[in-house]
């Protein structure tokens, strides 16, 4: 499930590149706040770092969950972000969820 939301705090050049001390720091920080949250969903395996980008900081993410069954709704996954406190400081309104599933056939050829 894809997951992204925006941090109150100043977006700096590092957080671009994964392989910075910067982008290091703060990837830790959000998946420990991130993966407290989600702990108690059933399913739930761990979160990653995509990405930060501009716009404050954009936070791009993807939760990880056993199965497909377990994958809370996008609704569900913004709720359980927003009603619960992080020290991560997301802007309010900022949350948003979507799947990142994709099935698993192979579209058909037609003749």
């Amino acid at each position: 499930m894809s997951l992204q939301f925006s941090l109150n705090q100043t977006f700096n050049s590092d957080l671009s590149n994964p392989s910075s001390s910067a982008f290091k720091t703060l990837s830790t920080k959000v998946v420990s706040g991130v993966n407290n949250v989600f702990a108690g969903t059933p399913g739930f395996r761990r979160s990653i770092v995509n990405s930060f980008r501009s716009g404050s900081v954009v936070t791009d993410m993807t939760l990880v969950f056993d199965k497909q069954s377990s994958v809370p709704s996008s609704s569900s996954a913004q709720a359980i972000l927003t009603n619960n406190s992080t020290s991560l400081n997301i802007l309010p309104g900022s949350i948003s969820a979507g799947s990142s599933t994709t099935s698993g056939s192979a579209p058909q050829p037609t003749s």
